[in-house]
């Protein structure tokens, strides 16, 4: 069984409030210089985000593509392999050109190399009918 202190634990949670805070320097210190993050096609910012300065792109689309009203972790999986972990969230936001809310369940896969975020696959259980 894995311990919850385990390192990368603790380097989700801060990579995560680094995205919420801005903290790009905390973002390019925590992503592995292979860093890739996958997101679905029926997103509006859908593609592959590739290194540290390519997921900083991606969350500039993001928060000008939603305003976040909560964005809450509900559930954390682990694997035999402490390197690949899968994290559960609660997404309610409003799509800033229309005004009309989306609410979705988030799913990320993460993967974990030499103690850095190496890899991000996000599953929406909601895809926008429109934005």
């Amino acid at each position: 069984m894995i311990n919850f202190e385990h390192p990368n634990i603790a380097a989700k949670k801060q990579f995560v409030a680094a995205v919420f805070t801005g903290d790009h320097e905390t973002i390019r210190r925590l992503a592995h210089r292979d860093f890739e993050l996958l997101e679905g096609s029926g997103m509006p910012f859908a593609g592959i985000y590739r290194g540290a300065d390519g997921f900083i792109e991606f969350l500039e689309i993001f928060m000008t593509t939603f305003d976040i009203v909560k964005f809450e972790e509900t559930g954390t999986f682990v694997s035999e392999d402490p390197d690949h972990m899968a994290f559960q969230f609660d997404l309610e936001a409003v799509f800033r050109s229309a005004g009309t809310p989306f609410s979705t369940s988030l799913v990320e896969t993460w993967q974990f190399r030499d103690g850095k975020v190496a890899k991000i696959i996000a599953h929406y259980l909601h895809s926008p009918l429109r934005f």
